[in-house]
């Protein structure tokens, strides 16, 4: 008990609390994904509530610990949430116990029943774990919803998510230019990981060791290399560390083309965000030619208005010529009806 209390504030108060001021570490949290914004509305409501102590003792240490820290919630009331974890840590404890004990008689049906104790309050904390953030999700999808996101993580998402993009396009074997000793490499280790997978299944290759064991006594005699049992326990041993420096160096080399990838991708996943940058700057432009084309309109009117000589004359009743008179000016452009000379006035 005293280690798990140990461990949560190890979690809490330097990983969380302080090394939680890195971007990094709060994106392994998954800070914004819906589950841990479920658990941190449930951590956060006031009081010693049921749905805190569940997941303080039923989720796991990372992130739940950890993002205790990130929250900067008190680790005094985070340990007394955590107190029931005890009932938890007994018949894990007396497991092990039983274990170490099960090649005495009468100590192998009490193993039995301890470990199915052991597995249901572990599987009890589980669902009921599962189910306060299920029920937080459900009834609360609201106010989790206005919690507020870190844009940082955001941001480091974003960048995350335009790696793997360029890490699909670099492991391709169909894209052009994927070498051939690329893949021999590949197929090279995955035969290797096979056969060190299914030779055991042939061939015994490692001596039964259990913890209840003597290691001054057979199998190990104090040497831990006795368990590896003659050449095919030591054919399976390079099988697989073959295979893993082999699939390291191709990890390596898939990191350098991801790298060159990656300066195309970023600019084919910014198109949609230029183009929605160049759609303003193209209504504008289109603005500006629709003015101008009806500035051309205008023009046009007014000239064909001059030539019939109306055009640029303010619109007024015209008045009527005294009968007998003479005055030009009072009379009718010649050429020109009274009707049309109306018309023109409100061109």
């Amino acid at each position: 008990c005293a280690l798990k209390f140990v461990a949560i504030i190890i979690q809490q108060e330097v990983i969380g609390r302080r090394l939680g001021e890195r971007v990094t570490i709060r994106a392994a949290c998954q800070i914004n994904s819906t589950f841990i914004r479920a658990a941190r509305f449930v951590l956060t409501q006031p009081g010693c509530t049921f749905g805190k102590m569940m997941i303080l003792c039923g989720g796991p240490d990372w992130p739940t610990s950890v993002l205790t820290g990130i929250l900067r919630l008190s680790c005094v009331k985070m340990l007394i949430g955590s107190l029931p974890v005890v009932l938890i840590i007994i018949p894990s404890t007396a497991l092990g116990a039983c274990l170490a004990m099960s090649n005495r008689q009468g100590w192998e049906i009490v193993s039995k029943l301890v470990t199915l104790v052991a597995g249901g309050s572990q599987l009890g904390v589980s669902v009921g774990f599962a189910a306060v953030i299920e029920r937080a999700a459900s009834m609360h999808a609201n106010a989790i919803a206005s919690l507020p996101y870190d844009d940082e993580v955001l941001a480091l998402e974003s960048q995350q998510r335009s790696r793997e993009r360029a890490w699909r396009t670099a492991s391709d074997w169909n894209r052009d230019g994927y070498p051939r000793s690329a893949r021999v490499v590949l197929t090279t280790a995955a035969l290797l990981g096979v056969t060190g997978c299914h030779l055991p299944l042939f061939v015994r290759c490692f001596e039964r060791v259990t913890v209840a064991d003597s290691f001054t006594g057979p199998p190990l005699h104090g040497n831990p290399l006795n368990v590896v049992r003659g050449v095919q326990g030591w054919t399976v041993i390079c099988c697989f560390a073959l295979a893993s420096a082999l699939l390291y160096g191709h990890r390596k080399w898939l990191n350098e083309q991801a790298s060159l990838i990656l300066p195309i991708d970023d600019v084919a996943g910014n198109a949609p965000e230029m183009q929605e940058q160049a759609l303003p700057a193209q209504g504008a432009a289109e603005e500006d030619a629709k003015d101008v084309a009806e500035e051309r309109v205008v023009e046009e009117d007014v000239a064909e208005g001059l030539v019939h000589g109306v055009a640029g004359i303010p619109e007024r009743p015209m008045p009527t010529a005294a009968a007998g008179s003479s005055n030009s000016y009072y009379a009718p452009n010649p050429g020109v009806s009274t009707h049309t000379a109306a018309e023109g006035g409100r061109l």
